[in-house]
């Protein structure tokens, strides 16, 4: 499958990447310091996800859980895994930090599965944008693009609030803007179109320019006609009707 989001191999991609990471790390010999180091990260998300197969293991991968605990464990790994992705980042092994966003697949499907709420969601967003970056084919495009909605749907309410409109980079907007992105890549109409007036609904201050940018694209790419026409409808609707 493309879009691996098992926990069992999840885990497997964390112990790898965690101990390059973690040798790297220590082959530099740093000096003492007050952040939690790589070895220390790596060990609690083991610990995490030990709980959370523990869990799938007593409650099945879709039980009953209650949803606030999900939603704090889920928490717990995830920020874990930013903090490890900031040490990749800091020692400029930026394979590592992809390898590590991918891995926060498995934990945010895990969170999706127990109906639990995403509140560290930016790994999540970035390892569905390198994604979709690294195919052009519909069905790998398809799976990507379902994963968005479930996570969007997962987001917790203060996000979904969307406060920050003056932050282009904040999670919710990304998501939004890029799982259009994608349908339109998919080139199929009613994905299209689902996704499209939810882009509307949740994010009208960005429509305008999605749809713009989007019709640019359509002549620049040489999209197929059925594609060009629902571009073409909501182009209309936000940037106003253009002789054709």
């Amino acid at each position: 499958m493309f879009l691996s989001v098992k926990l069992s191999e999840a885990r497997v991609r964390h112990r790898q990447v965690s101990a390059d990471i973690v040798t790297n790390y220590e082959s530099r010999a740093p000096l003492a310091t007050d952040q939690v180091t790589p070895s220390q990260l790596a060990e609690a998300i083991e610990q995490f996800f030990a709980v959370a197969i523990r869990i799938d293991r007593e409650h099945g991968e879709t039980g009953a859980v209650l949803n606030d605990d999900v939603s704090q464990i889920g928490d717990y790994g995830l920020q874990l895994l930013h903090d490890l992705a900031n040490w990749a980042h800091q020692l400029a092994l930026e394979d590592a930090r992809h390898e590590i966003a991918l891995v926060s697949l498995g934990a945010a499907d895990w969170v999706i599965r127990h109906q639990g709420e995403l509140r560290a969601p930016e790994l999540v967003v970035d390892a569905l944008a390198n994604l979709a970056n690294t195919t052009q084919d519909p069905d790998e495009l398809k799976q990507i693009e379902q994963f968005m909605t479930a996570a969007l749907k997962a987001l917790t309410a203060v996000i979904q609030l969307d406060l920050e409109k003056t932050n282009p980079g904040r999670p919710w907007r990304v998501l939004h803007v890029n799982r259009a992105i994608v349908a339109t890549r998919i080139q199929d109409p009613d994905t299209m179109i689902r996704v499209f007036d939810e882009l509307e609904r949740a994010l009208p201050e960005e429509a305008p320019r999605f749809f713009a940018e989007g019709m640019a694209q359509m002549n620049k790419l040489d999209y197929p006609q059925h594609v060009r026409d629902v571009m073409e409808k909501y182009h209309d609707v936000w940037c106003g009707r253009t002789m054709h």
